[in-house]
């Protein structure tokens, strides 16, 4: 799948060996695409570790009965695929009601991985819709590389989009909608930037709606930078 070529003068930038007060970046088009979607067709017939796997244990039922299960469907699709949550009572309820394994209840900065994790060779970590809930992403993303790094080749981040078109719809009603959990909003420009000063290294970065809104769809697939998702790769 094609998305930014990340260029060697934007590379300068993102490492701070340069500097501009107004840095123009451009984005190019992208085939139109759901979140979902887009890591369910990466990580076909790859080993994948899901962090943050469970979900809220309230709407976990209700999202497998409309398909919308984001580890399920990685199920169906990866060669391997461990989940990691630190919701304990979620993992024990799709442990015993979805006869669901390889699935822990850790905190991945804090607990040691269990040894089957180092009897495969990764090539994904999954970090989808998480950094925007940790009270600071670049010592976060910095510690998933220290735990990561020898045992997996690349992090996929998904993040809501600051530049996404229902942000503009409601802030010209003097509204702001937004999960009260989050600490920040993220451009493709600063989640790169944040990603970089963690010591990671940008590969490639996507647009993708979580949802197909049918409202925007034509506007949306015409200009991706208002979809509703980034969804950056990066190799460690």
């Amino acid at each position: 799948m094609a998305g930014v070529i990340i260029m060697a003068e934007l590379i300068d930038f993102l490492e701070d060996r340069m500097f501009s007060n107004a840095l123009n970046v451009s984005f190019p088009d992208q085939p139109y695409m759901t979140r979902i979607e887009f890591l369910e067709k990466i990580c076909t017939q790859k080993n994948v570790v899901h962090i943050g796997f469970a979900d809220h244990l309230e709407v976990i039922e209700n999202k497998i009965k409309n398909n919308q299960y984001l580890h399920k469907r990685l199920l169906n699709v990866a060669k391997r695929c461990f989940g990691i949550d630190i919701n304990c009572n979620a993992v024990e309820f799709v442990k015993t009601k979805y006869n669901m394994s390889d699935v822990y209840c850790l905190d991945v900065l804090v607990d040691d991985l269990p040894e089957a994790f180092f009897q495969i060779k990764w090539d994904y970590v999954l970090l989808p819709e998480i950094i925007e809930h940790v009270d600071n992403p670049v010592i976060f993303l910095s510690q998933i590389k220290v735990k990561f790094q020898n045992i997996c080749d690349y992090v996929i981040i998904t993040t809501p989009n600051a530049f996404r078109i229902s942000n503009f719809e409601y802030a010209l009603r003097g509204m702001e909608l937004i999960n009260s959990d989050h600490r920040y909003w993220f451009t493709p420009y600063t989640l790169m930037k944040v990603v970089t000063k963690a010591g990671l290294r940008v590969v490639d970065i996507y647009f993708a709606d979580s949802f197909v809104d049918e409202r925007n769809r034509v506007l949306t697939t015409k200009i991706p930078l208002l979809r509703e998702d980034l969804i950056l790769m990066a190799s460690f």
